[in-house]
């Protein structure tokens, strides 16, 4: 199984992040913060800082899940299609996070929220698609998955959980979501139970963070994700 694009992704954020470690200069500029974004019209920002990580832990634990997941789209699908997904759920999710914080010293970076939308749109368009965690043995079916992680991100979003950026997840999820169905839509139909609670459940969620966004003033928040396919 050859998927050249989803390994050229890996290796250009690999690169690029390497640089951003020795120089600091370059990773401030390439940094999610909305204050330059909507003060100083950086719009490249929402992009740029899934292309850096905190450290190599950070970015191996979204390059193999990446990996893992995007080349299952790309050998079946097409690059066409692996990219328009990732890079729609990178923007997903970094539009989601300059909402909620728009008025917050807020920065982050990482490129979960497009790792994120690259898993989901993954388990509804390729079936039988598990998911494993590194402290847990065997593989959770995807279609349970999509439904927890979903609610899991959102409480860890509304409780500040750990230095993660919840809401670039979320976001670059609903993403792949959307884009899975427009794909294909037969497939996530085909369990509608899980496919339409997501659904659901994303609304719902949105619908409560734009009513009464997160208090969160964040700080500096990687978006990992430690998630692998088996």
């Amino acid at each position: 199984m050859t998927a050249p694009v989803t390994l050229a992704i890996c290796a250009i954020t690999a690169i690029v992040t390497q640089v951003a470690f020795s120089k600091p200069e370059i990773l401030q500029r390439l940094l999610f913060k909305p204050r330059e974004i909507l003060a100083n019209g950086q719009w490249d920002r929402i992009l740029s800082s899934a292309l850096i990580h905190a450290d190599w832990m950070h970015a191996g634990f979204n390059l193999f899940a990446f990996y893992s997941f995007g080349s299952a789209i790309e050998v079946i699908y097409g690059w066409k299609t692996l990219l328009v997904v990732y890079l729609f759920s990178v923007i997903g999710g970094s539009m989601l996070s300059l909402f909620l914080h728009r008025h917050h010293s807020y920065s982050a970076l990482g490129a979960s929220g497009g790792v994120s939308g690259v898993i989901f749109a993954t388990i509804f368009l390729v079936p039988g698609t598990g998911v494993s965690l590194f402290f847990i043995p065997i593989a959770i079916p995807g279609n349970v998955f999509a439904l927890i992680y979903l609610i899991g991100s959102f409480w860890g979003l509304r409780k500040n959980v750990g230095n993660i950026g919840h809401d670039a997840h979320f976001g670059g999820a609903i993403v792949g979501l959307v884009f899975a169905f427009a794909i294909r839509p037969s497939f996530c139909l085909a369990d509608p139970l899980y496919f339409l609670g997501s659904i659901l459940v994303s609304i719902a969620c949105l619908a409560i963070l734009f009513i009464d966004p997160t208090n969160s003033s964040g700080s500096l928040l990687p978006r990992s994700k430690p998630e692998r396919s088996d």
